[in-house]
């Protein structure tokens, strides 16, 4: 699939889907933001202003609020992850909120697990040298998808994902690199609309184009390439 079918059929999923995307953002990053929003004036703190942690006196109670907003928020997250990444999977995506909301929850862990696995391996990776995490973050970008689409361990995905980019590998970089390009356009819209709306606003909208946009772009990769990378495996065990 070329870039141009990769983009269009993203945004085709993401503009029929808007409204769901929209209320499950709302839910799941919306949410917890307010509650940070909350407890920071609770205590005092300005959060459209930078924080100095040296200079902040943290109370027990502070500490205490702070994390378990953090820990909220992680879980509602990998909530909202989980879920899309799982009903994107079916084709042509159709997201409904409660679907999406049972998968979220159901694979919470299996989505916890890959990430602790595969973050482990790429902060090697980028410890040794930064490109060494560059490369192998281009192979395994398609390993969340196997993972998620099959009964494969994290081990057997990363791999997966590894021989299915083999050979694909510059124009899978290229592709990631128009979605850095992409999004960071949007970043510019969305801070210069902080001037005009709350950054709370902004941040909001730039994660309600971000986060679903990219699962459901290297969804499409993934279905584009999804049996490559298993034949490649029974050729080698053959031989």
């Amino acid at each position: 699939m070329d870039l141009g079918n990769v983009i269009g059929k993203s945004w085709d999923e993401y503009r029929k889907n808007f409204k769901q995307l929209f209320l499950l953002t709302l839910v799941f990053i919306g949410i917890p933001t307010v509650l940070a929003f909350l407890i920071f004036f609770m205590f005092g703190i300005n959060y459209s202003e930078q924080v100095n942690i040296e200079e902040l006196k943290l109370s027990a109670e502070l500490i205490a609020a702070i994390s378990l907003i953090g820990i909220i928020g992680a879980i509602f997250y990998f909530i909202y992850e989980a879920g899309l990444i799982k009903e994107s999977l079916k084709g042509f995506a159709k997201f409904d909120f409660h679907r999406v909301t049972h998968s979220g929850k159901r694979n919470f862990w299996k989505f916890v697990w890959f990430g602790i696995v595969a973050m482990f391996f790429l902060c090697l990776l980028f410890m040794a040298l930064i490109i060494p995490g560059i490369i192998f973050g281009i192979y395994w970008s398609l390993a969340i998808f196997v993972y998620f689409d099959s009964n494969k361990t994290v081990m057997e995905s990363l791999r997966t994902s590894f021989h299915m980019v083999k050979g694909n590998w510059w124009r899978i970089f290229g592709y990631t690199i128009v979605l850095v390009l992409i999004f960071g356009l949007v970043g510019v819209i969305t801070e210069l609309l902080g001037y005009l709306v709350t950054e709370f606003v902004a941040g909001f909208i730039n994660t309600l184009f971000t986060a679903p946009f990219a699962i459901l772009f290297y969804k499409n990769i993934y279905l584009g390439l999804r049996g490559k990378g298993k034949d490649k495996i029974i050729k080698k065990k053959k031989k």
